[in-house]
């Protein structure tokens, strides 16, 4: 049932046809949580809502629409934020926030209860300098083991826009784990390289397609990113240079909430959390 609603919801009425605007009023973009394109797992909630979901798909999570194992996108706004999140077992779900990767929201000491540790350990934010807090370092989840994963989750945003799928308008990538090795090397070093040029990401074009890996024996689907040209419809450019900075108005889903309902089908190593 909710599939048929979704594609009712996108069929266009011929009486809207030629209307081009909407009555105004005091809602704006921080009023709205903006949807996000997620790689769906085998673990992943839509698999058993929708019959078109499949792992290995790119999700629409706005309209629950399918996009494929494949999709091209240009990048209008991004930034990277960390999320300290208690382990799924532990049930205390997002412990602080820091949406500049510099300053969390908070200060804090929590008693935290990992898979296969005997006793709780304690997670504390004594500063709300990331940095000084220790929190992102590796060795910081379990203190007394210096090879435990960071404590807190590293996360790269990114808005962009669809040309295939011109009329879904901006969605949100949201990436983290085993995902950040896939930004770091196919999308973040290529902006950089275009940067350095003196050339905006937002002319640049990229695909991502959706790939098997494998940890500790779990095989789970993870981005490959390539580079696919410049942007060549300069209305996209326009676009998406009007929405450089948006990601600091607008909210999106939590991602550590999503990321955690999907089990351990991401994982750098942080999956028995």
């Amino acid at each position: 049932m909710a599939k048929e609603l979704a594609v009712q919801e996108n069929a266009v009425p011929a009486y809207l046809k030629n209307v081009t605007a909407a009555p105004e009023d005091n809602f704006d973009s921080s009023d709205v949580v903006i949807p996000r394109i997620k790689l769906l797992q085998g673990l992943s909630d839509e698999i058993e809502q929708y019959s078109e979901a499949k792992a290995g798909h790119f999700w629409h999570t706005g309209l629950d629409k399918s996009l494929g194992d494949e999709i091209r996108f240009v990048v209008a706004d991004r930034r990277k934020k960390y999320m300290l999140v208690a382990p799924i077992q532990d049930g205390q779900g997002i412990l602080a926030r820091s949406e500049d990767a510099r300053t969390w929201d908070r200060t804090g000491s929590w008693q935290i209860k990992i898979k296969g540790v005997k006793q709780p350990v304690t997670w504390a934010i004594e500063t709300k300098d990331v940095a000084s807090s220790g929190l992102t370092q590796w060795g910081s989840s379990i203190p007394d083991d210096e090879d435990s994963p960071p404590a807190a989750t590293l996360f790269y945003d990114y808005l962009v826009f669809l040309p295939d799928y011109p009329d879904m308008g901006p969605a949100v990538v949201s990436l983290a784990r085993s995902q950040i090795k896939k930004a770091k090397k196919g999308l973040n070093d290529k902006i950089q390289l275009h940067k350095a040029n003196g050339r905006p990401m937002q002319a640049l074009m990229f695909s991502a397609k959706s790939v098997d890996e494998t940890s500790d024996g779990q095989t789970y689907k993870n981005w490959a990113f390539t580079g696919a040209g410049f942007v060549q419809e300069e209305e996209l450019y326009n676009t998406a240079m009007e929405h450089a900075g948006a990601l600091g108005t607008v909210q999106i889903q939590d991602e550590a909430v999503s990321e955690q309902n999907e089990g351990k089908s991401i994982d750098d190593g942080q999956g028995d959390f």
